[in-house]
């Protein structure tokens, strides 16, 4: 004998608050179940004002199963009507508790997913697995990589100074000047360590040197030519290599005016540097604030030259560590494309850690 389950359709009908319709419906999206699919369908129709006979006949379902889906979920609610396993994989924070979390996230640093889940936990009183935590961070916009070092010393005003200086200069510049940005040096024959895809549960191991052997190099880049390189190799990178590489860029430059951008090295202070640029009256020098890196275009070529050549690469002798760098830079205007594209003279400001 069939149950008659021809009830009201108002005391049929059930409302949803809006954060259950959002967790419902990107498990309707994601989870491949079907039972949980037809569940959570169910839901969402009797939320939209459906009549039961249209939901059964729509997921396929009879009436009896239907009505006990119903009761089940007004009775118990939505954590026993489909298991805290597929509640917790639609996202069991709300809309402003997910806020709140991308806020503390961006401005405090949590080195685990564990960490994270304490947070949700002591916040909220919200229960995730590291798992279901790295999840919900991967779906909020957020991903696992290395923190970037910056000076702990910068002095924010003193950078935006410098660049608004800076900017005048690019602005006003004849044709008869140039700015370089000048900086050393020191790759050490061995390999870097870094980033790369490497299959879960497996390492990519690479051989390494003993010795502590360096290539010193001291450089200066065109601000308006990324393939405009003068690098020279020296013993050492002091006044003496410095005033052999400031020659060479008047060479290249013949009667024109140089500004070299440089950092606050003690031998960019010396007497001797002080002497070279009183007689030779076309080469000018410009200090970078202190502890500004960031602001050395330079420094970004030097981390390009890492990546191409001594990050990833082994050299079992020194001699083909030295000429694979060199060769780099002789053949310059083959990364022509990237270094416009990484040079550009946009400078962020560093203020104090």
């Amino acid at each position: 004998m069939r149950v008659n389950l021809k009830i009201s359709y108002i005391s049929f009908m059930i409302q949803l608050d809006e954060d259950t319709r959002r967790r419902l419906r990107k498990l309707q999206k994601t989870n491949k179940d079907k039972t949980i699919f037809v569940k959570v369908t169910v839901l969402l129709m009797l939320d939209q004002g459906f009549s039961p006979e249209a939901i059964a006949n729509s997921l396929g379902i009879d009436e009896s199963t239907l009505f006990r889906y119903q009761s089940t979920f007004k009775d118990n609610g939505l954590d026993s009507y489909l298991g805290n396993r597929y509640v917790a994989y639609s996202g069991k924070l709300s809309q402003e508790q997910e806020t709140l979390l991308v806020q503390e996230l961006t401005d405090n640093l949590y080195i685990s997913s564990k960490e994270v889940a304490e947070y949700i936990w002591h916040t909220f009183s919200v229960e995730y697995t590291s798992k279901g935590v790295v999840k919900l961070l991967h779906r909020l916009g957020f991903v696992y990589k290395k923190t970037v070092a910056v000076p702990s010393k910068g002095d924010a005003e003193a950078q935006r100074k410098f660049l608004e200086e800076f900017q005048a200069l690019m602005d006003g510049l004849s044709p008869s000047e140039v700015v370089y940005f000048n900086d050393g040096v020191h790759p050490q024959h061995n390999t870097r360590p870094d980033y790369g895809w490497i299959p879960k549960g497996k390492t990519f191991e690479m051989p390494s040197n003993p010795g502590r052997r360096r290539i010193n190099l001291n450089g200066a880049l065109n601000a308006q030519d990324v393939t405009d390189i003068v690098v020279r190799e020296d013993d050492r990178v002091n006044a003496q290599s410095v005033m052999k590489l400031w020659d060479t860029l008047q060479e290249r430059n013949p009667g024109k005016t140089i500004h070299n951008i440089c950092d606050n090295a003690p031998y960019y202070h010396s007497r001797k540097i002080k002497d070279y640029l009183e007689a030779n009256p076309l080469v000018k020098i410009i200090y970078l604030p202190a502890y500004s890196p960031n602001l050395n275009l330079i420094e970004r070529l030097w981390k390009f030259l890492r990546k191409q050549v001594t990050s990833y690469y082994f050299y079992e002798h020194y001699a083909e560590f030295r000429q694979a760098i060199l060769d780099f830079f002789q053949q310059i205007k083959n990364y022509k494309t990237e270094l416009e594209s990484l040079l550009t003279l946009k400078f962020r400001v560093v203020p104090p850690a």
